[in-house]
């Protein structure tokens, strides 16, 4: 008579371990497909759920022994697919989980059920913690039109719902040390919303300043109460983030659209000088002949983000003025002159990791008067361009190929939009070569310069959309 209860709540506890697993192990599979080939799980996840319907039947008809002989079988099953699942998971970084899940949004209860096995997991291993870090944070949160909101509003509310992810109810009390540093942590959460400018907020260094207190609270990290904090501040911080983030990208779009709607202006001006100006004699060759196309050559500047890597928050930020920039376009021009070097005379395809640009002839006589100071003034003024029109015509590519990431697009974003001003002084300097009188050495580029000013602005517009 009093056994009844514990049976009932024994079939419980398996349907539902049972259902968590049968969730989990189809997107563990599908993560780890991407990486590697990996040997499937010892027992299917169907198997386990006709063995558990036929326990509830072997227990309705009170065949009792035959019933427990099941149940041992579906606990051995589920303690095989907990160990496949815990050497599954050494594979999967926490990057790589979040990515994937970003690209590919879970529902709410498959999203518990990921929650319930990373409470459950003991011992937990050190990519646990990031894990379900960003797992709570994603379960909590929803997008409430263009703003980012807590899914339970009211704390109390909150509270009950991470209590109900526990297994079984948590009675142990938290090291006094722990306690401290969630002190700590929710000083951190009352000071999020002073900060007013994005650059602010990263530069406050409070997303490492939580990660190591979230390091350091060890076993403490997975306590209701420790969680409880880290929740309030990860929806506190994402919020305000996000606000400021966005206000950040609006900016940025909206100065670097106002640029390359004065670089039409610029170009007009440009055309219309030169209308005026006499044609030199001997202008550099703008004619196109037989293409040669040169072997492959590695991209100078920022090395391909791997797929494990997580990106800097530092990199979020817009720098107007960036040495880094600057020396990524140097190291452009200096690619484009070794490749003019090797190819033979003609128009050649640039070849890169990502596009390919032609390349003129008026271009191969600009890079043929040299790389230095002793150029030119038209001469130097082109090769700029022509790095730019590369440097766009790349960076254009990556934005592309990176959008369905969450963060991933913004460093190329922003390396279009510091191309596009560095164009637009280009452009200022072109209109301000096109002028009667100048130095015979610099009239002889202003063929050049026009040609080279409409592959200008012809690229802005092409990357214009990114701005839009």
């Amino acid at each position: 008579m009093f056994a009844l209860p514990l049976v009932s709540e024994t079939l419980r506890q398996l349907e539902t371990r049972c259902d968590d697993l049968s969730r989990i192990i189809p997107l563990t599979e599908k993560i780890l497909s991407r990486l590697m080939c990996t040997s499937p799980p010892p027992t299917a996840p169907q198997t386990l759920a006709n063995l558990l319907r036929c326990y509830q039947q072997l227990e309705q008809r009170g065949e009792g022994e035959v019933a427990e002989q099941v149940r041992q079988q579906v606990e051995a099953g589920i303690r095989s697919l907990l160990d496949w699942l815990a050497v599954a998971d050494l594979g999967i970084s926490p990057y790589l989980l979040r990515t994937h899940l970003e690209q590919n949004p879970l529902e709410a209860e498959t999203q518990k059920a990921l929650l319930r096995y990373l409470l459950s997991k003991s011992p937990h291993a050190e990519s646990d913690r990031d894990k379900l870090d960003y797992l709570l944070s994603s379960y909590f949160s929803q997008v409430k039109g263009t703003e980012l909101a807590a899914r339970f509003e009211n704390p109390d509310e909150q509270q009950r719902e991470l209590l109900r992810l526990y297994p079984k109810p948590v009675t142990s009390a938290l090291d006094p040390a722990a306690e401290t540093m969630l002190h700590d942590l929710e000083s951190l959460t009352a000071r999020v919303g002073d900060f007013e400018e994005f650059e602010q907020l990263v530069g406050a260094r409070m997303v490492e300043r939580a990660r190591a207190l979230k390091s350091n609270l060890g076993d403490d990290f997975y306590h209701p109460r420790t969680l409880a904090v880290i929740l309030r501040f990860n929806l506190t911080f994402r919020r305000h983030f996000e606000q400021l983030f966005r206000r950040q990208i609006e900016q940025s779009k909206a100065q670097t659209a106002a640029l390359i709607a004065a670089s039409r202006q610029i170009y007009a001006a440009i055309e219309s000088a030169f209308s005026t100006l006499p044609v030199p004699s001997e202008p550099p060759s703008a004619a196109a002949t037989a293409p040669s196309v040169a072997a492959p050559e590695e991209r100078v500047g920022r090395p391909p983000t791997a797929l494990h890597e997580r990106l800097p928050i530092d990199s979020l930020v817009h720098r107007p003025q960036d040495p880094q920039k600057e020396t990524e376009l140097r190291g452009i021009i200096r690619r484009i002159a070794r490749h003019f070097q090797a190819v033979a005379p003609g128009w050649a395809v640039l070849p890169s990791r990502n596009t390919s640009v032609v390349l003129y002839d008026w271009e191969r006589e600009a890079f043929s008067a040299g790389i230095d100071e002793k150029a030119p003034l038209g001469a130097r003024t082109v090769q700029v361009s022509v790095g730019l029109i590369v440097w766009m015509e790349e960076e254009y590519v990556l934005y592309q190929q990176n959008r369905g990431d969450r963060y991933q697009w913004k460093p190329h974003m922003d390396m279009l939009n510091y191309a596009v001003e560095r164009a637009h002084e280009e452009l200022q300097t072109i209109h301000g070569l096109l002028e009667l009188g100048g130095p015979e050495e610099e009239a002889v580029w202003f063929p050049a310069l026009v040609n080279t000013a409409k592959r200008l602005l012809t690229v802005m517009e092409k990357i214009a959309p990114v701005f839009a």
